[in-house]
């Protein structure tokens, strides 16, 4: 039996019932910082991402934040 996945800026990742947004966060080894992220087309801000569970056949985009001046 295969394991479901979900979407993270258009590249398939293995989900788990249960998952947040902290934890796909942590398992993602190029990710180094990212205040906000689209799920399933809602933004959610890193304040929400430990309590935020990522349903099966989510759809995820990494938005992380750019400062300029």
């Amino acid at each position: 039996m295969t394991r479901p996945v979900i979407q993270v800026d258009e590249k398939p990742v293995k989900w788990y019932q249960g998952m947040t947004i902290a934890d796909l966060l942590e398992q993602m080894k190029d990710v180094t910082f990212c205040s906000v992220v689209r799920l399933n087309g809602k933004l959610v801000s890193s304040p929400k991402f430990a309590e935020t569970l990522i349903p099966k056949d989510a759809v995820i985009q990494l938005l992380p934040l750019v400062a300029g001046g």
